[in-house]
């Protein structure tokens, strides 16, 4: 169907990003699903998009790499007829670190990843011909970047890097008609504690547990469809930013 419109997301084979692949694939959305090493993930969710009448296409790329980053908008568009109307950033790194102990590797890294590839994708979006009605990207932040702690430095400062880089593109874009705003979710989704652990640290939350991808998708589909909303960053963390450094539960 050549009037679908088209979304890309990165890091859609899993967690968040799988989420809101799958959330946006629902909405009637062709999908360009990135992913680096989760083939997996990624070849399940085109198969259950596919299996349910939609349409969906895989695209590797190693975003630690972010000259290559701004490539995968040309590939999706060629692979579902673009050109892309959503770009999603979910795609991100994780390491912990201080400013003590972080090595010029560990910095690039997650720099490329979290804050260098999302800017390159954004440049690339809007480099398209034709351009997208209506185009709109959303950047995935964090809500600890309230209250950031400091034995996560190199991840922050990339975070923190996006968050500055999707309000001055929402200024330059706007002029072309694309909005860029952010989601910076709260306890979404256990990481390396277990069920029980991470059920405990959203009871702590003013909301209490609860949160989940679904709020995220949510979150994404309003920044899609409310046109005059650009360079705004959307929290949806239960409350969690609330607390304060030290009293915020950290997933």
């Amino acid at each position: 169907m050549a009037d679908w419109k088209i979304a890309l997301v990165t890091g859609a084979g899993k967690r968040l990003g799988k989420a809101i692949a799958r959330g946006l694939a629902d909405k009637g959305f062709a999908m360009g699903l990135h992913f680096n090493s989760s083939v997996g993930g990624a070849q399940e969710l085109r198969d259950e998009i596919v299996a349910a009448g939609g349409r969906a296409k895989l695209l590797q790329k190693d975003l630690s790499k972010p000259e290559a980053a701004g490539e995968l908008i040309g590939e999706a568009a060629a692979a579902l007829g673009g050109p892309v109307s959503v770009l999603v950033n979910s795609a991100s790194a994780f390491n912990t670190d201080s400013l003590a102990d972080l090595t010029i590797d560990t910095w690039q890294f997650l720099m490329n990843v979290n804050a260098a590839a999302p800017v390159f994708l954004m440049q690339a979006f809007a480099n398209q011909d034709p351009l997208p009605e209506g185009g709109a990207i959303i950047n995935m932040l964090d809500t600890q970047m309230l209250s950031a702690a400091p034995e996560r430095f190199s991840y922050f400062c990339g975070k923190f890097a996006l968050e500055g880089a999707t309000r001055l593109a929402a200024f330059d874009l706007g002029p072309k008609g694309i909005r860029v705003n952010a989601i910076a979710p709260g306890l979404i989704l256990p990481s390396d504690q277990t069920q029980e652990n991470f059920d405990s640290r959203q009871k702590l939350t003013p909301m209490g547990p609860g949160l989940g991808p679904e709020d995220i998708v949510k979150a994404v589909t309003y920044l899609i469809d409310a046109p005059q909303v650009t360079g705004h960053t959307l929290v949806v963390d239960a409350g969690q930013r609330l607390m304060g450094f030290g009293n915020s539960p950290i997933g």
